[in-house]
């Protein structure tokens, strides 16, 4: 007969193994009484009868149901003669966390075995050598560096304390005409390739109101170009009246922003893409839609079949606009139309001075 303080836990191996052996979707999906039997046995070295497997599994139904942990009747239930189990809510499903460990797995900003702890987490969704048949790790290439910095920075922003940075140029594999600031950091942005420090420019706003006219001290940092980081007094941090005008503020910046060139004026800017044939105009606008994917509206007069594309973009007027225009006229078989006169004199000015760059005397 089993032991009685081990009938006491069993339902609890019972409960972590449908949770974690047994998966809602893909891996190990569906279980017999008999191979819970002999899981029970192996992992506790006491052999259970079959009708106290069935109370525990309704006992455990019934914990599941009641903690609103699901919206099914049972989460454990049978098909024929095994047992398989639903999703439960807020529960990170496979492709969630296969897109976790690929994510991890990948980055410079992770020094440790975090990936190893989420695959031990999830060992349904992670068959062997699952690691080995997907992306390339990066974990030799660990930035400890900006981990530093990364820490310091997020803990400025959590206390709402100021920063003293040192801020430079990278030339080469080191930075060079540095310069030291006090900012009050906002928040942490990701932009090409990069993590960015969204900030108030300390100096910059000691004449400001503490209302929208502050954003005009707004400012973003490149982290690899910050050589070290410094937790100020608390009492020097500048901030707006209050939350809801903050989170405003900073998402008007982020919108305004074009790859991670931030810009006070929003404009609208109309390009016909003219191409030979429909793939030629797709491919073009593909490489400059992805830059400003969620500020591009497609024309109700554009005209695919004949190889125009009428395009409407909200953006802001930041350095790289010009360049993404120049990159998107590249495309061979494909010309460009900008209506904006204003955009269409800078960019004027940006392809004279590529031309002398190239030392082309006729631009």
């Amino acid at each position: 007969m089993a032991n009685s303080e081990l009938s006491k836990l069993k339902i609890l191996f019972i409960y972590d193994y449908f949770k974690n052996q047994v998966s809602a979707e893909g891996g190990k999906e569906a279980v017999s009484v008999s191979e819970l039997i002999s899981y029970l046995e192996e992992t506790t070295g006491t052999t259970f009868e079959r009708k106290s497997i069935y109370a525990d599994i309704s006992k455990i139904n019934e914990y599941v149901q009641k903690s609103g942990q699901t919206k099914d009747s049972d989460w454990i239930y049978t098909e024929g003669k095994k047992y398989r189990r639903s999703e439960l809510k807020d529960e990170i499903l496979i492709d969630e966390a296969r897109l976790i460990v690929d994510a991890i797995s990948t980055t410079t900003f992770v020094d440790s075995d975090l990936c190893e702890k989420i695959i031990k987490m999830f060992p349904t969704y992670f068959p062997e050598g699952y690691q080995n048949r997907t992306l390339y790790p990066h974990y030799e290439k660990i930035d400890r560096k900006s981990i530093l910095l990364l820490n310091n920075i997020r803990s400025g922003i959590e206390e709402k304390c100021a920063l003293k940075i040192s801020y430079g140029y990278m030339l080469g594999k080191s930075l060079t005409e540095k310069t030291d600031k006090i900012v009050s950091p906002m928040a942490l942005d990701w932009e090409n390739n990069c993590y960015y420090l969204i900030a108030i420019d300390n100096e910059e706003a000691k004449d400001l109101e503490r209302d929208h006219t502050l954003s005009k001290a707004l400012r973003r940092y490149r982290v690899d170009r910050i050589a070290s980081t410094v937790l100020e007094d608390k009492r020097l941090y500048v901030d707006y009246k209050n939350e809801r005008m903050r989170n405003q503020e900073l998402k008007d910046f982020i919108n305004n922003s074009l790859s991670a060139f931030s810009s006070s004026r929003m404009i609208q800017l109309g390009i016909t893409i003219n191409g030979l044939t429909r793939k030629d105009v797709l491919k073009a606008y593909g490489a400059f839609s992805s830059k400003v994917s969620d500020k591009v509206r497609i024309a109700d007069d554009t005209k695919l079949d004949k190889g125009i594309l009428k395009i409407s973009v909200t953006t802001g007027l930041a350095p790289t606009l010009y360049t993404d225009l120049f990159e998107l006229s590249t495309f061979e078989r494909v010309n460009i139309e900008i209506d904006n006169e204003e955009i269409c004199k800078e960019y004027g000015e940006f392809i004279r001075k590529a031309a002398r760059a190239a030392k082309l005397a006729s631009l």
